[in-house]
C-alpha cells in the first residue's frame, strides 16, 4: 500500500483544537484526523488481524519532552560492563 502525503490548511484556532484532541487521545495529528474524517467519507481501515507489537501509539508523544536529558539518561546503553561478560 502506497502512503502520500497531503498539506492541510485551517486556521489557528482549529489547528490548536485538532491538537489539543490529539493529545487527549495520545495520538498524532495525523492519526486523529484520520480518526476522525475516515467515518465521514467511509473510508474502512482494514486492520491485521495479528495484533501489533509495536510502539507506534507512542510516536510523536514526546513532542513537549526535552529530548535531550531523555537522551543523556540513556548513555549507559551504549556501555559493556566487562566483568558481567566474564
Amino acid at each position: 500500500m502506497a502512503i502520500a502525503a497531503l498539506t492541510f490548511r485551517a486556521e489557528n484556532d482549529f489547528i490548536e483544537a485538532i491538537r489539543a484532541y490529539s493529545d487527549d487521545k495520545g495520538v498524532s495529528v495525523n492519526a486523529a484526523l484520520k480518526e476522525i474524517i475516515a467515518p465521514v467519507i467511509g473510508f474502512v481501515r482494514h486492520r491485521a488481524t495479528t495484533p501489533r507489537n509495536d510502539l507506534e501509539k507512542f510516536c510523536g508523544m514526546l513532542k513537549d519532552v526535552d529530548c535531550t536529558e531523555l537522551v543523556s539518561t540513556q548513555s549507559a546503553f551504549n556501555t559493556i560492563d566487562e566483568e558481567m561478560w566474564k
